[in-house]
């Protein structure tokens, strides 16, 4: 099922949606150091942090899973598909894009801000821009999701309880 979905994708692909992809999957990085801009002013600061926690537990995670599980990348495994763009580095399981992008959402989402709609929509797009380029299966992005959601949740939970003993002041941000 899972090699069906990518080469289902695979037939969606026309030159100029490649560049796009490409352009679209290689952003995760940008929005990531769009964190350390929330770090500048008092209002934003917490937020920043928490979001940054959240991202760095995520990316640790994810990458500790992807030592431990070893899944082969689809585009090597996978009768008949080819992968857009340059050979990604790593193993398959989970998605570190989609990881990565879906903490932002959920990041934003426990802290009841505002931009948790627009982190949404670009988490779903980061995930699907890597079933597009043949990168990961549908599971690695499932697993990336997961391991973002908990890694979040535990790191909202650390800084709800840090509020309530007044060890950080959580300036309106919304």
């Amino acid at each position: 099922m899972n090699g069906r979905i990518l080469l289902w994708f695979q037939t969606l692909r026309t030159p100029e949606l490649n560049q796009i992809v490409l352009l679209l999957t290689n952003t995760i990085w940008l929005a990531a150091a769009l964190l350390l801009v929330l770090l500048l002013f008092c209002r934003t600061r917490t937020l920043g942090w928490r979001l940054i926690a959240g991202l760095a537990l995520t990316l640790i995670l994810s990458t500790a899973l992807k030592h431990f599980v070893q899944e082969p990348r689809p585009f090597l495994v996978v009768p008949g598909l080819e992968r857009v763009g340059p050979v990604p580095g790593g193993t398959s399981f989970p998605s570190s894009h989609t990881a990565a992008a879906f903490a932002l959402f959920w990041g934003l989402l426990f802290a009841k801000d505002r931009w948790w709609i627009a982190a949404f929509l670009y988490a779903v797009l980061i995930a699907l821009t890597r079933l597009y380029l043949g990168a990961h299966y549908p599971t690695d992005l499932a697993g990336g999701i997961l391991v973002s959601l908990l890694c979040c949740g535990v790191t909202a939970w650390v800084f709800h309880r840090l509020k309530q003993k007044g060890t950080i002041h959580d300036e309106s941000h919304n």
